[in-house]
């Protein structure tokens, strides 16, 4: 059974807050699912948000390094699924090691929102959830900056 992670947020209005969405044009119709339920997030507590795609995931850094200081925080949407290469491996870890890093040098929550399954059904099932659970996570760090 998939678990799901339960986060409450501090406040009903974020609308002092901007957050910037970096989502890749690969794996739309995984991508989609989490770009519309992070988006219904955002909308229902007034946050401001700006949506930027990018080619794939290992873009995703470059991106949030040239556009993170203009935002509060960041979430990235992103899916790699194992291919019948290493690309896979060396993809997934270089893009999951730059985000990290980013979160802490841009001293702001950039969140990791990059699927990294064996397969699209895979990837499909984690959507379905990830986009609400990315959205909350970027929304709970800030309250806890807030204080």
């Amino acid at each position: 059974m998939k678990k799901v992670l339960d986060l409450s947020v501090k406040k009903s209005d974020y609308s002092n807050v901007n957050i910037l969405v970096v989502k890749t044009k690969w794996n739309e119709e995984v991508i989609k699912r989490m770009v519309d339920d992070c988006s219904e997030v955002f909308n229902k507590v007034n946050a401001n948000f700006s949506t930027i795609t990018v080619p794939g995931a290992f873009e995703i850094p470059f991106m949030v390094k040239n556009k993170a200081n203009s935002y509060d925080a960041v979430v990235t949407l992103g899916a790699i699924i194992k291919g019948e290469t290493p690309h896979f491996d060396i993809i997934a870890q270089s893009v999951s090691d730059q985000i990290m890093a980013l979160g802490i040098e841009l001293n702001k929550p950039i969140i990791f929102g990059v699927l990294t399954t064996n397969n699209t059904e895979q990837a499909l099932e984690r959507a379905k959830t990830k986009g609400k659970e990315l959205a909350l996570s970027a929304l709970a760090l800030l309250d806890e900056l807030d204080g």
